[in-house]
């Protein structure tokens, strides 16, 4: 069997390897924190862990539990995912829940499959992925609070099952479009994203035209490519396709996020290794890895763990206060401009 390490064990709670380590070795964290991770730490067979350390958080454990907070998700593991995941880790332990993660099954189309695993101390549930609404209603039958991270286009049912938490980009993507005209000088202008994906990310395609006629800038049609083939989001492939497709070379790309601004930055490389150097390229998240080859892409900052705690806040408001009216809630990004 393989040896339990701190690291595993941080990688579970979405936590830093640091915090796990001192909550296992009487450093200074929240008595939430040193719950959830002495209590994972004995759940993963974790051979160092201290049998006075966990008596007394499982006599704290059944004074404080308040019940389970459910995290459904249908995404990989990335940064941006993972730094989300720490925050509302971190919330649901201050506010004495513990966080249960659910990678949701694509073959479960009406909610049937969460709803068994929902347990009976399940107090209320956070949606990270913007779900069919049928799925949505089918697990809305439990009859608990919701939180969404996101909505689709059209999010009117959605509002009426549960609060909604989107991230700003129409006016970020406003002003990062306004500072690459104003300030690079570039008026041929393309547009990568999925336009239609989300509510949160058709905002961004908004602000960008927006400030595309802000600057009396003609938007040219054939440089806009909003909908994948796959109706998901651009893979390497695909805008590998759209490089080729390009009629003519623009002054710079607006991307919908950093990985679709990678995946242009590798393309464009391969295709024209000095038109790489001088593209103004831009994203959105600010999960670029410092090493990646182009150390010039403009992007907007998502302060992730706060809006993990956010969200987390959000659902336990309304388990608190259930007539609470329904709210559709902005958080502010913030554009990094080389200014």
């Amino acid at each position: 069997m393989k040896k339990v390490t701190i690291q595993d064990i941080a990688a579970e709670l979405g936590l830093s390897r640091n915090t796990v380590a001192k909550a296992l070795n009487g450093g200074l964290v929240s008595p939430p924190t040193k719950q959830a991770v002495v209590q994972k730490a004995w759940q993963m067979g974790y051979a160092k862990l201290d049998e006075r350390l966990l008596d007394e958080v499982k006599g704290s454990y059944s004074r404080r539990n308040t019940g389970v907070i459910l995290v459904l998700s249908n995404h990989n593991k990335s940064v941006f995912w993972n730094n989300i995941l720490a925050g509302i880790s971190s919330a649901v332990n201050d506010d004495g829940y513990r966080m249960q993660l659910h990678v949701v099954d694509e073959e479960d189309y009406d909610g049937e499959g969460v709803r068994r695993i929902i347990a009976d101390d399940v107090r209320g549930i956070i949606f990270l992925s913007v779900f069919p609404i049928k799925f949505v209603k089918g697990v809305s039958k439990a009859g608990l609070p919701m939180t969404f991270f996101n909505s689709p286009v059209n999010a009117q049912e959605y509002i009426a099952l549960g609060d909604v938490v989107n991230v700003d980009g129409f006016y970020s993507m406003n002003r990062l479009t306004d500072h690459v005209i104003n300030k690079k000088g570039c008026t041929k202008l393309a547009y990568i994203g999925y336009a239609e994906g989300s509510r949160m990310v058709q905002a961004r395609y908004l602000g960008f035209l927006n400030a595309c006629n802000q600057n009396f800038i003609n938007v040219d049609d054939s440089l806009q490519f909003t909908h994948p083939s796959n109706q998901v989001s651009f893979s390497y492939a695909m805008v590998e396709e759209v490089m080729k497709r390009l009629p003519y070379m623009p002054d710079a790309i607006i991307c919908e996020d950093d990985e679709v601004a990678k995946n242009v930055a590798l393309s464009l490389l391969q295709i024209d290794p000095d038109a790489v150097r001088t593209m103004v390229i831009t994203g959105f998240n600010n999960v670029i890895e410092p090493d990646f080859f182009k150390k010039d892409i403009l992007t907007v900052d998502v302060r992730m763990e706060e809006l993990g705690r956010r969200l987390v806040k959000s659902v336990t408001d309304r388990v608190k206060n259930p007539s609470m009216d329904i709210t559709f809630t902005t958080i502010v990004a913030y554009p990094l401009l080389d200014l």
